[in-house]
């Protein structure tokens, strides 16, 4: 069996996944350890779902964390609640209208972490993980066939105060269903959005990660250093925070189609696991020259943190 076939052999499930092709969660749209689903769309644009209960691992209405850890005994002496919203404000014609997405730029449910150091999602240089592999190439915040999703590697993150998928609300309306499937958690189309709440408390930072779509394995997420919630020396921060955001390869899978054409892109694959092995490493967007067309991060999603 090869390294690819390893990292990968969670996409595989018995029967029918032929179909499947990008995948969303199932919830209830926070980002509080709501049930979330190990679902995915299938190329007639349904989304399929599973039905497992995942904890967000986070900081509790009663200020304790996930794992029942009185918040005191952390050394941490206050908190607030933020509310997250990510808005997909990309163009619905920047791609040709045969294009896989009808030429809109989709944005698919995704993880979110609030830490104390560096952004625990992805390590620029470094090959992606098994978790944000399978939501760069295939949209799932939760992974496949029971195998950690990226909810489950950040969830056990050291330095991870608050973690979860961010969904759509059980029943929504277009913009926010572009497949047409309610209820459900389909990705977004321009003018859709999701939102979310975290725990913060004094110098923590949040990152989040979601699927471009149409792409073999670009995924939109903050910078490094993550997004500043609460300087040490401030109040929490309370407004537009989209220039801590960028597009990101994976590495995972080529980009040898131009976008919204290539047959091993979301959502026209037929399966998941298909598409070359590339064995990159995560990388910048604008440091990736593949010859294709994207926009920039700002004029794919606005992202804005207001406290409670």
């Amino acid at each position: 069996m090869t390294d690819r076939d390893t990292r990968r052999r969670f996409l595989a499930t018995s029967g029918g996944l032929a179909t499947l092709a990008l995948a969303g969660c199932l919830g209830g749209g926070g980002g509080d350890g709501d049930d979330t689903g190990n679902g995915g769309m299938n190329g007639d644009g349904e989304m399929n779902g599973g039905g497992d209960d995942t904890d967000g691992g986070g900081m509790d209405g009663d200020g304790t964390d996930g794992d029942g850890t009185d918040e005191e005994s952390d050394g941490m002496t206050e908190s607030a609640t933020v509310r997250v919203r990510i808005e997909n404000v990309a163009p619905a014609d920047f791609y040709p209208a045969d294009a896989s997405t009808d030429g809109a730029v989709w944005v698919t449910p995704g993880a979110y972490a609030v830490h104390a150091g560096e952004n625990p999602i992805y390590e620029l240089g470094e090959p992606a993980s098994i978790g944000l592999e399978a939501l760069a190439e295939a949209g799932p915040p939760t992974g496949f066939e029971g195998e950690d999703g990226l909810v489950d590697e950040l969830e056990a993150s050291t330095g991870v105060r608050d973690s979860g998928a961010y969904v759509p609300a059980d029943t929504v309306a277009d913009p926010n269903d572009p497949t047409g499937e309610v209820p459900g958690a389909p990705p977004i189309a321009p003018g859709g959005a999701f939102e979310f709440e975290a725990a913060v408390a004094p110098g923590q930072r949040l990152s989040f990660a979601s699927m471009f779509v149409p792409s073999n394995d670009v995924f939109v997420s903050t910078g490094e250093a993550g997004v500043a919630l609460w300087p040490p020396d401030g109040e929490p921060v309370d407004g537009d925070v989209t220039d801590a955001v960028a597009l990101f390869d994976a590495g995972t899978e080529p980009n040898a189609e131009p976008p919204g054409f290539g047959p091993d892109q979301a959502p026209a694959q037929d399966d998941p696991a298909q598409g070359a092995d590339e064995g990159g490493t995560v990388r910048r967007l604008s440091d990736v020259d593949d010859g294709h067309d994207y926009p920039a991060a700002e004029d794919v999603v606005q992202v804005t943190v207001t406290p409670r």
